[in-house]
């Protein structure tokens, strides 16, 4: 096949260039790099010439490779950090819902993620055929990997959910010398020291596990899959995914989660707003500035990271533009520096004990385990969403891996379904991989999609570029722990426009084909994951974060939790009798497993939607029209060929 003669070893011969001789640094041709610096003048008729285009097995020069692998780091630096490590560790930080140890290894768990992705871009990028077979490990194109955001929700709400499970139980206990002995089930003044990483390590064990269904769907035949997961499948659940963490960015660009979720319910029982913080303690997701839900210098702080972003859309280089992320967070970062002033005096938006952390490494180089190793676990009541989000990551890398292959100018069909198993085998293994790492599952970035086609630049060498400065940001100890200071509403800027793209993209890929039929299915995903993104409660009553929230939770709801109860607390058969303490003795723990599972589908948007229209996909009858269409696109493709 061209395919193999063209591909010397496995790709790596693009990296075989002389460094030490001009050729080899600076190249030849002059690269146009005035094309990729030149800022944009709306009322400039003209530009400056695109550059040339290089094929996915051109060899590059080192700078302009090391250029080119920068510009496609920086575009998914951030997305990286925030759902590899950031959110993660965050939510152990918060008082009611603390583990020390998970929210000191917030830095390092940035640093893990960086180089996680840094590390298996390689192994998408390098394209390896699995011996004796016709299939292959990786796309052997321009293929980057990022933490996926399908299983930020899930991650999120097992860290919090053993959090919470070890409060419940009894106080640790303590040795001789009366210091706790800490098992990541019980917490001792507050503090559930270990318990969130309990709940982390679950999530990886579970992950291990499921992603070997992702591994499965890569050996299905390309027809078969197209049918199970077409565009409007894939493109709607890819949308819900975007919409259900648009709803938690909002609350961190009020200023925090908890304070979101409580100021209503804390001003009806305590007659006080829930402020984003406690004042004195230097505990809140944004230092010292303690304010209520929605104040002026949170929502201002988010707001400048939007404004320098669409600044530079409008008049930034296309350099510039294609990482307007990353200096979208620098402009917010840089206003958070000059602090809030009250009555004279000026406070930090900034966590000075990550701040201060830097100056106390051991080291300034971090690697992955080095800080801690997880327990693996294994979560039942989890696995069916976790396996959804593998089936959405599965389907979403079909559609990048066929639009890297537009990009890179590879045409023929046969070529391309193969790079797109090789892709979808990829992303499997490097999942599995990336739990034995202590990182969340990985999937192909999408938005650097668009970079290959700016750039002009298919070439390989630009991968295996990219991979090398995240792995460079990623073991760099004191630049995670620098991200880790950042004040969450800063972070919600960028999220916000991080997650918008997510349910662009999604948009995107599901109104390609917008027959009748489909405009129907997308509008049940709408109706039904839009409703669960903004009002969840309606499913998990009474919302995650609420007061009294085990009453209530016991005795109202969709599924009270008195139905899995054998064996009530006294005087608790009808209805709990604590306001917010025990209310049963006893479980079901077959039937409190199952009511888990299903509602932590059914409160998931991206899950519930793609329930739905899976089943709506597979037995709703193509329009006669439709068929007609698609048999008359066919034949002319055949003919074409």
């Amino acid at each position: 096949m061209a395919e193999e003669t063209s591909e010397k070893d496995s790709g790596c011969d693009v990296c075989r260039i002389k460094c030490w001789t001009n050729e080899g640094l600076v190249g030849s041709k002059e690269y146009p790099y005035g094309y990729m610096c030149t800022p944009t003048l709306p009322w400039r008729k003209g530009g400056v010439a695109p550059p040339y285009f290089f094929g996915k097995d051109e060899k590059l020069p080192l700078l302009l490779s090391l250029f080119l692998g920068l510009q496609h780091c920086l575009a998914m630096l951030i997305g990286i950090a925030t759902s590899g490590g950031y959110l993660i560790a965050n939510d152990a930080c918060l008082p009611w819902q603390r583990d020390s140890e998970m929210c000191t290894l917030k830095p390092w768990l940035i640093s893990t993620a960086w180089i996680s992705c840094g590390i298996l871009t390689i192994v998408q990028v390098f394209r390896a055929k699995i011996r004796g077979t016709p299939y292959y490990l990786g796309t052997g194109l321009i293929s980057v990997m990022g933490t996926s955001f399908a299983f930020l929700p899930i991650v999120r709400a097992m860290v919090i959910d053993s959090i919470m499970d070890a409060r419940n139980n009894a106080p640790c206990e303590v040795d001789a010398s009366g210091d706790p002995i800490w098992t990541g089930t019980c917490c001792h003044n507050g503090d559930c020291k270990g318990a969130g990483a309990q709940g982390y390590g679950d999530f990886l064990g579970t992950c291990l596990v499921a992603s070997l269904i992702e591994v499965g769907i890569a050996f299905i035949p390309p027809r078969i899959m197209k049918k199970l997961f077409p565009p409007v499948v894939t493109g709607s659940t890819v949308m819900m995914i975007g919409a259900g963490l648009l709803v938690s960015g909002a609350k961190y660009v009020g200023g925090g989660v908890f304070c979101a979720e409580n100021t209503e319910s804390r001003s009806a029982t305590f007659g006080g707003p829930q402020l984003c913080g406690n004042v004195g303690r230097n505990d809140g997701d944004n230092d010292e500035v303690v304010l209520g839900f929605g104040d002026s210098a949170y929502v201002g702080l988010a707001f400048s990271v939007v404004a320098f972003a669409t600044l530079l859309q409008i008049f930034g280089s296309p350099f510039f533009k294609s990482t307007f992320l990353f200096w979208g967070l620098c402009f917010g970062c840089a206003m958070a520096a000059i602090g809030y002033e009250h009555d004279g005096e000026t406070y930090s938006f900034y966590r000075k004990d990550y701040i201060d952390n830097i100056d106390n490494l051991k080291s300034p180089i971090t690697f992955l385990w080095v800080e801690r190793t997880f327990p693996i676990g294994f979560s039942a009541e989890n696995l069916l969403p976790i396996l959804i989000a593998f089936i959405t990551s599965s389907a979403e890398t079909v559609g990048d891996v066929t639009m890297s292959c537009e990009y890179s100018k590879v045409t023929d069909a046969d070529e391309i379904a193969s790079r797109v198993q090789g892709g979808v085998l990829a992303d499997g293994i490097n999942s599995f991989i990336s739990a034995l790492f202590g990182s969340p599952p990985n999937t192909t970035f999408s938005q650097n999609n668009g970079l290959i086609a700016l750039t002009k630049c298919a070439s390989r060498s630009a991968g295996f570029s990219c991979a090398f400065w995240l792995i460079l940001f990623g073991v760099v100890a004191p630049i995670g722990a620098a991200f880790a200071s950042i004040p969450i509403c800063v972070v919600g800027g960028v999220v916000l426009l991080a997650w918008g793209s997510v349910f662009v993209s999604g948009l995107s890929l599901c109104t390609r084909d917008f027959s009748r039929r489909n405009q129907y299915i997308l509008t049940v995903a709408c109706s039904i994951g839009l409703a669960v993104a903004m009002e969840g409660q309606g499913i998990s009553y009474p919302g995650p974060l609420s007061f009294f929230r085990r009453k209530l939770a016991y005795d109202q709801g969709f599924w009270p939790m008195k139905h899995v109860c054998k064996t009530p607390v006294p005087g608790g058969e009808d209805f709990c009798p604590n306001a917010n303490g025990p209310c049963c003795d006893e479980w079901d723990e077959t039937k409190k497993m199952g009511r888990a599972t299903v509602l932590k589908v059914l409160a998931q948007p991206y899950a519930i939607c793609f329930v739905f229209v899976f089943f709506l996909n597979l037995v709703m009858p193509f329009d006669d029209e439709e068929l007609a269409e698609a048999h008359e696109k066919k034949s002319g493709e055949k003919a074409d060929a």
